[in-house]
C-alpha cells in the first residue's frame, strides 16, 4: 500500500460488505445494453474498474419499471426475472477481481422521456420537470400517481433488490439525485402532495422509508441498503433545504440504512458567472456536503452520526481524497469520470504511478454523448470507453514495423503510443517545440484548468511507451520517403481559414488573441463557435466591450450542451453582444460592417476584430505520400476538425490496424 494515503487504501467496511479500500466507483449511466440485458460491453466495462482496484462499485442507474422509468434507450433493467442470469455474470465477474458491487435501482419518473418510453410520465406531482443547464434537459408535465401506484412501485424497488440479491450483488443503492424519481418524492417543488406522501419532510421521505423496509424484509440485513441523495439542492425550482437533508439523512440512520452518497443539485435555467464548467471544478468538491450532514445528524440527536458518508467530487486528486478522509469530512471517497478515463486510478495510485493516470479534463462527453445525443457514453481521453465491447486489449503487433508519425497532437501521440505498446518502432515528429497541438489553444480560454493535465501526460506516455520524439522538426514528404517507414500516420492538424471580404487583413486570428495578443476596447468577434465564443469570454473577462457575429442562427451548436449553456450565461453577465444570423461584409480601419438575415446592413466600431471562423484540415503531407509508402493513414483534425474524442479514437483505431 502507498504510504502516502494510508486513509484512501486502507480497508473500510460499508454494512457487511467488506471492501479491501475506501475507494467507490459511484454510478454512471453508460446507456450500453441490448434491450435492458447484460452484455460484454456491460461486463467488461465493469471487469476492467474492479481490476483497476476500486474497492466497491455501484453499478449504473438499473430501472425497476420498463418502459415507464427508463431514462435512456440502453438503460439497464431489472423489472423481471429474466433479467438475473446477466446481472449474477455481471456480478461474479466484478467479484473475481476482487471488488464489491451493489446495483443503483430507480424509476425515472417525470425525467422519463416519451420519445424512449412512448408514454406520458408520472411523478408524485402533475409538475414538469424544469429546464436545468446541468442536464440541459427539460419535460413535459407527467401524470401524479395515485396511492396504490405508488405502492405498486415501492414493490417494484424491492422486488428488483431481491432480483439483485439473487444476482449476487452484494445490496442495492437507491437513486434519489437529479431527475429520478426518489428525488423527486424528497423535493418541495417536484413533490406537492397533500396526502401522506407530501407536505412536510416526514411526509416526503416516507416512499423511501417505505422501500427501506421492505427490501429488508425480503433480503435481509446483510443486503447493504445504500441511498444516493441531494443533501441540498439551489436555483429557482430548488425543493431540497440544506435542513430538509440533514433530517432525511438522520432517518436513514435511524432505519439502519448502510451509507449515504451524497450529492448537491441544481435548478437554475441559467448559468451565472458563479457557475463552472467541470474543467474548472475544483477537487472533491461534494465532501463538506458530508461532513454538514454529520454536523445535523449530531444536532438532532446529540451524538455523532453513525452512518458513513460517501464523499467525492472530482476526487481525481488522491492527495485531496486522503485529506478529505483524514479530516473526517467524510467516510469513502467516490470516484466518478476518473475511473472512465483511467480505469486503474486506483492501482496507479497505490503503485505510486500517479504520473501515468490519464485525466478527467471535465469535456462533459460521457454526459452529452448519452442525453443529448441518444449514443453510449463515451470519452474525450478514453478511446475504449463505450465502444464496441468495451475490450481492453491491445494485442502485440504479428510484424513489427517501422512506424513515422507525423503531428505531435492528441491523435498522434495516441496513435504513437499504442503502435509502441504493440512492439512497433515509432518516431513522431512534431514541427513545434511542444507535444499537445491545438490542446496549446484549447487550455487558454477561461475556466479550463482541469484540461491543462492532458499534455504533461501525453508527453510522459511518450516516455513510458519509447517513442522516438522529435520536436521542432517540421519533415516533408521526401523526409519521410528517406526515412524508409513501413507506415506512416499522418496526423497534422489543421491550417487557417482566411475570411474573403474586403479588410479581412486587418483582422488577427482567435489563436493569437488566445496566445496574448493584445485588443482594443471594442472587439468583434466573428465566428460563434466554440473558439469564437471562448475568446468572446476571455476577452469580456478583460473588461473588453465584445460583439460576436455568426451566420447561422445558434450559437456553438456543437459544443457539449452543459459546458456552453455555462459560456453562454458567463458571457450575458458579462455584457456581451450576440448576434446571430449575420455575416460580415467588411473589416475598416475602425469597424465592421454586418449583414443580418433581412439584408440590412450595420456598421459598429471595432478597434480589433478577431477571426474564429474555424480551419481546415493539414493534407499536404499526406496528399504527397498517396501511393509512395507501404501503409499511410490521416487521422485527427488533418481527416476532419472535430472534438478530441474523435482525434483520440482515429489514433487508437489506427494504431490497432498497424
Amino acid at each position: 500500500m502507498n504510504s502516502k494515503y494510508p486513509n484512501l487504501l486502507s480497508p473500510g467496511k460499508i454494512g457487511s460488505m467488506e471492501l479491501r479500500n475506501k475507494t467507490v466507483m459511484c454510478a454512471m449511466g453508460m446507456s450500453q445494453s441490448d434491450h435492458g440485458f447484460v452484455n460484454n460491453a456491460v461486463v467488461n466495462h465493469y471487469v476492467e474498474r474492479a481490476k483497476g482496484g476500486v474497492g466497491l462499485i455501484v453499478v449504473e442507474v438499473t430501472c425497476v419499471d420498463a418502459p415507464q422509468g427508463l431514462n435512456t434507450a440502453g438503460m439497464l433493467v431489472i423489472d423481471d426475472d429474466k433479467y438475473i442470469p446477466g446481472m449474477a455474470r455481471l456480478a461474479q465477474a466484478i467479484h473475481e477481481e476482487g471488488a464489491r458491487c451493489v446495483l443503483q435501482i430507480s424509476h425515472t419518473g417525470r425525467g422519463a422521456r416519451r420519445a424512449i418510453t412512448g408514454m406520458q410520465p408520472v411523478g408524485p406531482s402533475a409538475v414538469a420537470m424544469p429546464y436545468s443547464f446541468m442536464m440541459g434537459l427539460e419535460n413535459e408535465q407527467p401524470r401524479e400517481l395515485t396511492i396504490p401506484e405508488i405502492h405498486e412501485i415501492e414493490e417494484k424497488y424491492a422486488q428488483a433488490a431481491l432480483r439483485a440479491k439473487k444476482a449476487g450483488f452484494d445490496g442495492i443503492e437507491l437513486h434519489s439525485v437529479g431527475y429520478y424519481m426518489g428525488e423527486q418524492f424528497l423535493s418541495s417543488k417536484a413533490n406537492i402532495r397533500t396526502d401522506e406522501y407530501g407536505g412536510n419532510p416526514e411526509n416526503r421521505v416516507r416512499f423511501h422509508l417505505n422501500i427501506i423496509r421492505r427490501i429488508r424484509e425480503l433480503c435481509g440485513s446483510d443486503f447493504a441498503v445504500i441511498v444516493k441523495m441531494s443533501a441540498v439542492e439551489s436555483g429557482e425550482d430548488a425543493g431540497i433545504t440544506m435542513q430538509d437533508g440533514m433530517y432525511f439523512a438522520k432517518r436513514f440512520q435511524d432505519e439502519g440504512v448502510d451509507a449515504l452518497e451524497v450529492l448537491a443539485g441544481t435548478w437554475k435555467k441559467q448559468a451565472g458567472l458563479d457557475d463552472l464548467p467541470a474543467t474548472a471544478a475544483p477537487y472533491c468538491q461534494a465532501v463538506g456536503l458530508c461532513a454538514a450532514l454529520k454536523f445535523g445528524i449530531m444536532k438532532m440527536t446529540g451524538a455523532p452520526a453513525t452512518i458513513p458518508m460517501i464523499g467525492g467530487g472530482r476526487a481525481d486528486s488522491a492527495a485531496a481524497a486522503e485529506k478529505a478522509l483524514a479530516d473526517k469530512q467524510c467516510d469513502f471517497i467516490f470516484l466518478g469520470h476518473a475511473l472512465l478515463a483511467q480505469p486503474d486510478f486506483v492501482k496507479l495510485v497505490d503503485e505510486d504511478r500517479e504520473d501515468e493516470i490519464r485525466p478527467c479534463i471535465g469535456c462533459g462527453m460521457c454526459v452529452d454523448s448519452q442525453l443529448q445525443e441518444g449514443e453510449r457514453g463515451c470519452c474525450s481521453g478514453n478511446a475504449v470507453l463505450g465502444h464496441g465491447e468495451n475490450d481492453y486489449t491491445i494485442p502485440a503487433a504479428q510484424t513489427r514495423k517501422k512506424v513515422v508519425v507525423i503531428g505531435g497532437g492528441v491523435a498522434g501521440v495516441e496513435a504513437a503510443r499504442i503502435a509502441a505498446k504493440r512492439g512497433h518502432t515509432v518516431s513522431l515528429y512534431e514541427k513545434s517545440d511542444k507535444i499537445g497541438g491545438q490542446m496549446h489553444y484549447a487550455v487558454k480560454p477561461p475556466h479550463k484548468q482541469n484540461m491543462q493535465a492532458l499534455v504533461p501526460y501525453l508527453e510522459r506516455q511518450l516516455e513510458l511507451t519509447g517513442v522516438d520524439v522529435h520536436l521542432g522538426t517540421a519533415v516533408t514528404a521526401q523526409d519521410v520517403l528517406d526515412l524508409k517507414p513501413d507506415a506512416v500516420v499522418c496526423a497534422t492538424g489543421v491550417k487557417s481559414v482566411s475570411l474573403p471580404i474586403p479588410g479581412a487583413q486587418r483582422a488577427v486570428n482567435a489563436k493569437q488573441v488566445l496566445d496574448g495578443a493584445a485588443a482594443g476596447e471594442n472587439v468583434v468577434v466573428i465566428g460563434g463557435g466554440s473558439v469564437g465564443i471562448e475568446t468572446a469570454e476571455l476577452l469580456a473577462e478583460q473588461g473588453k466591450h465584445v460583439t460576436v457575429i455568426e451566420m447561422l442562427d445558434v450559437i456553438a451548436e456543437r459544443m457539449v450542451k452543459v459546458t456552453r449553456t455555462i459560456v453562454l450565461g458567463h458571457l450575458k453577465e458579462l455584457g456581451v453582444t450576440v448576434l446571430t444570423s449575420c455575416k460580415c461584409q467588411e473589416v475598416r480601419e475602425a469597424s465592421i460592417v454586418y449583414m443580418d438575415a433581412n439584408g440590412v446592413e450595420t456598421e459598429i466600431p471595432a478597434d480589433t476584430v478577431v477571426l474564429a471562423i474555424g480551419d481546415r484540415p493539414e493534407t499536404t503531407v499526406y496528399e504527397q505520400l498517396q501511393g509512395k509508402v507501404p501503409e499511410l493513414y490521416n487521422i485527427g483534425d488533418s481527416a476532419s476538425a472535430g472534438m478530441i474524442a474523435a482525434a483520440v479514437r482515429q489514433g487508437y483505431e489506427c494504431a490497432l490496424k498497424l
